[in-house]
């Protein structure tokens, strides 16, 4: 049994070393690609270690220079889980954060160069861009709030407009019959002034040029009577 467990033993430990140096042959192929600009076979080789962190991180770098954004953040990911180390991890997060940021996600690119920063507490790289990220998240909310104010706005005015123009429609919605009424009744009065006759006098009219008539001749008659008096000459008896 203890033969059987160590001849065990020695094919797993050639396994793995073989395996091992299969991801650094990979490794340094992916390497030398991807500093030529070969992202394609960089790719190819990275994949083939990607179960080893370095794999993993390489891997993802190459993605983010093809601009394969998603499947450089899923890179990023495992390499973090599969680093041993804190800065190994923490540059992880940093490229992460990276590749939110290209994709203005402002919110998820904090929240990774956060963690960044949670184990390499002295990055400057990750403390820089984590500010970045929070001030185009700062502009971000106050653009929102600017639009979303803008539109309260557009909304209200347009109520306002809808209202202010229900009397023109019920206007227009009447009853044709009703309107012409209507405008019978405003051009009865014009008619009627256009059919009075110039010269006729309204009966209180004719009543009090009467009375006038009448007391103008009352005064003249009084007139009269107080010359006809004034004129007359009374005796006067005297006493002699």
């Amino acid at each position: 049994m203890k033969r059987t467990t160590l001849i065990t033993s020695v094919v797993l430990l050639v396994a793995t070393a073989h395996g091992q140096e299969k991801a650094e042959q990979a490794l340094r192929k992916g390497n030398a690609a991807y500093r030529k600009g070969d992202q394609a076979t960089a790719i190819s080789n990275y994949t083939q270690a990607q179960a080893d962190q370095r794999g993993a991180f390489n891997l993802g770098n190459a993605y983010y220079r093809q601009d394969s954004l998603a499947d450089a953040q899923r890179s990023f990911e495992a390499a973090a889980s599969l680093a041993k180390d804190a800065h190994a991890q923490a540059r992880a997060y940093h490229n992460l954060g990276n590749s939110w940021l290209k994709q203005s996600k402002w919110q998820e690119a904090i929240n990774a160069y956060k963690q960044a920063l949670r184990r390499q507490p002295n990055d400057e790289d990750s403390r820089y861009n984590l500010a970045y990220a929070k001030k185009k998240l700062e502009q971000q909310q106050q653009q929102n709030n600017k639009d979303q104010n803008k539109e309260q706005q557009e909304d209200q005015q347009q109520k306002q407009d809808q209202q202010q123009q229900k009397p023109d429609q019920k206007k227009d919605q009447q009853d044709p019959e009703q309107d012409q009424q209507d405008k019978q009744q405003q051009q009865e009065p014009q008619q009627a002034e256009k059919r009075k006759d110039p010269g006729q006098i309204d009966q209180q009219d004719a009543e009090r040029m009467l009375d006038a008539v009448q007391q103008q001749e009352k005064n003249t008659q009084e007139k009269a009577r107080g010359k006809m008096r004034a004129r007359v000459k009374v005796p006067i008896e005297k006493d002699w």
